[in-house]
């Protein structure tokens, strides 16, 4: 095949790979190592097919842009029915795991008006991130934010972002509680060995598809070249003085929300709402505590959300939505102090990130996340 055919096919090359790529990690035909690495590219795979469809749209057939807002109430429905999963399971009683089956008998009234509002409230968040269909909303929204209210692949995205920031946190609206840090989930993580032992190639492997997703979605080999897809992206080779300032930067992130941190756990608790639970933060991450873990985990967290969020989202949605949408991603592992928490940390990357470039805020993330897993590890408090 001539570069040109491939530059010129790579939507519908791309679209058939991630396809089959998703196919076989749901069916899990291949096992292992492999088995593995094909799954971290899950999540990924149906944002990169709903680019490819919207770039097919804008050069080949209208009707793929049917198909591409058809794959995208697909994505919204797949993220509300795993958050409707996962909440649910926060909310079940813990002898239904014992037992291994959920007997009629022991659903008393309060459970099911429980499941019934986590349901309505993951439908209408659901809904209310279609607004972003409206073109006069869009429009609106485009006075304060640099992206193309005509835009498909701009519509679809400012969809993808609400859709992300408010589904996640209905499990903690409707249980008081994080989903993962709910005693189901964690005797459910705890039990599985398995899983803890491949947390490490885990976060590797999400990392990686990651870069790769977000390299495509940016238009690579499709409407950009690789420079011109990492430039768009932000990465860009640092200068000694920007690392320097990066790393000082993490330093005095770790030292300030040492403080904010306690802060806003009596500010919230006094309002009465739940303080995340710092016991179960250690028994979530249980896998990621060893050196090797916390270097993988930080670089995957710092180099993987900067990429993808301040790398992707930030130049077209500004400031603030991708900041709502690093903190909603958080909702399933920490409860109100937390995420106000990780919103704020998310304001410094962004302003980083803008004033410099997405290496510079990749690089405090990293270094940030890996001074608060370090704590952790050695048994001091965040």
């Amino acid at each position: 095949m001539s570069d040109e055919f491939l530059h010129h096919r790579a939507p519908e090359l791309l679209i058939a790979l991630f396809g089959l790529i998703f196919i076989v990690a749901a069916s899990g035909l291949v096992g292992g190592e492999a088995g593995s690495f094909l799954v971290a590219a899950l999540d990924v795979a149906l944002f990169v097919i709903l680019a490819m469809l919207i770039y097919l749209a804008a050069n080949r057939h209208p009707a793929f842009r049917w198909a591409a807002i058809l794959w995208l109430f697909v994505l919204v429905g797949g993220l509300a029915a795993a958050t409707a999963g996962f909440g649910f399971i926060a909310i079940l009683p813990a002898e239904v795991f014992e037992a291994g089956d959920l007997d009629p008998e022991t659903v008393d009234l309060g459970l099911v008006a429980e499941t019934a509002l986590l349901l309505l409230g993951v439908f209408i968040a659901g809904v209310a991130s279609l607004i972003g269909l409206s073109r006069r909303f869009r429009v609106w929204l485009s006075g304060y934010l640099p992206f193309d209210p005509d835009s498909l692949l701009h519509t679809a995205a400012l969809v993808v972002i609400l859709a992300m920031i408010l589904i996640p946190p209905v499990p903690l609206l409707v249980s008081g509680g994080p989903p993962y840090l709910s005693p189901q989930f964690l005797d459910l993580l705890t039990e599985s060995g398995d899983l803890l032992a491949e947390t490490v190639t885990l976060n590797a492997y999400t990392l990686f598809w990651t870069l790769v997703g977000s390299f495509l979605i940016a238009g690579a080999f499709v409407r950009r070249t690789p420079r011109e897809a990492l430039e768009r992206l932000g990465l860009v080779r640092p200068t000694v003085r920007q690392v320097v300032l990066a790393v000082a930067a993490a330093f005095a992130l770790v030292l300030a929300f040492h403080f904010i941190d306690q802060w806003l756990a009596a500010l919230v608790g006094f309002l009465g709402l739940p303080v995340t639970d710092m016991e179960a933060v250690n028994r979530l991450f249980a896998g990621t505590l060893t050196l090797p873990g916390i270097i993988v985990a930080s670089i995957a967290a710092g180099f993987g959300e900067e990429v993808s969020i301040r790398g992707l989202l930030q130049p077209r949605f500004g400031i603030l939505l991708p900041a709502l949408l690093f903190a909603s991603l958080h909702a399933f592992q920490y409860s109100w102090d937390g995420l106000i928490s990780v919103f704020l940390a998310g304001l410094v990357f962004a302003y980083i990130r803008r004033y410099s470039n997405t290496t510079t805020s990749a690089i405090t993330h990293t270094v940030y996340d890996l001074v608060l897993f370090s704590m952790l590890m050695v048994g001091m408090q965040w």
